[in-house]
């Protein structure tokens, strides 16, 4: 458990650190550091941070509930510690050659009526200090859009209504006076089938079998249409998925609003793009 008890950026050394699981069960990097600066956001300078509680503790999930990847940790760590991300096995070990001196930033949070400072994020070095919000890319945001879409109409983000069509004008009468005066009449569009004796007689021999109509793929709403196509595709990573469905729906139909109320189609091209 962390013993600075003040909010900021800090820098300092790793060490130890190694996997260990979760309380829920996953995958999880614990790093340990002692802190020897503290960033002054008013004076904007490091200064020294010469304090006997100068440790913290930071508890970095790398996989999800679904055994994928958490990506906003991983890319953390990848930067702070300028690991590969080839194997979980340096991470494991103090002496693999990765970074050890790193920044990170603490905040105070409160669980279970008790309030204290956490770690909230690692970085490089010498990154940039302050705090930081890790924002998701824009093909990751629009993917969100498309798996939340349920919860998102009921926030009143729902489809658009329909615009009716105009409707098509009748032809106007020919204003051409019949002998009586009166305009002629419109005359219709629709062509009447001439009758005539052959036609009239009932064709002999056995009526046509009527053809048996191929089966047609259930509609799928958007939100539907996402979570069919995560659970086939649950063998590829987070961002896989993801850019896969961005592309689908950019490339093949030029955007969300083009798709119209069924999406059956978006999966179809994406688990074919993914060979599944």
């Amino acid at each position: 458990m962390s013993n600075i008890s003040q909010s900021g950026t800090y820098r300092g050394s790793v060490i130890d650190r190694g996997l260990s699981n979760s309380s829920g069960g996953h995958l999880q990097l614990e790093i340990t550091m002692q802190a020897t600066e503290r960033y002054n956001e008013e004076a904007q300078v490091w200064e020294p941070f010469n304090y006997e509680d100068s440790e913290a503790q930071a508890y970095l999930n790398l996989v999800t509930g679904k055994e994928k990847e958490n990506s906003v940790n991983c890319r953390q760590i990848m930067r702070a510690l300028n690991w590969d991300g080839m194997s979980w096995s340096p991470l494991n070990d103090l002496n693999s050659g990765l970074a050890g001196q790193i920044q990170w930033r603490m905040g105070m949070e409160t669980y279970n009526e008790v309030e204290r400072c956490k770690v909230q994020g690692i970085d490089a070095y010498d990154a940039a200090p302050g705090r930081k919000v890790e924002k998701l890319d824009a093909a990751a945001v629009r993917a969100l859009d498309a798996k939340y879409a349920g919860i998102l109409k009921g926030l009143g983000g729902g489809p658009k209504p329909k615009t009716a069509r105009p409707a098509t004008p009748a032809p106007a009468a020919d204003p051409t006076p019949s002998a009586s005066g009166t305009p002629m009449p419109t005359p219709s569009t629709t062509p009447t089938p001439s009758a005539s004796p052959e036609s009239a007689k009932p064709k002999r021999g056995r009526p046509a079998t009527p053809k048996a109509a191929a089966p047609k793929a259930a509609a799928l709403s958007q939100a539907d249409a996402w979570t069919a196509y995560t659970d086939k595709a649950s063998d590829k990573t987070d961002l896989e998925v993801q850019n896969t469905w961005v592309a689908v729906v950019k490339d093949v139909y030029g955007g969300d609003e083009n798709v119209g109320e069924d999406w059956s189609g978006v999966v179809a091209e994406c688990l074919q793009r993914l060979g599944l």
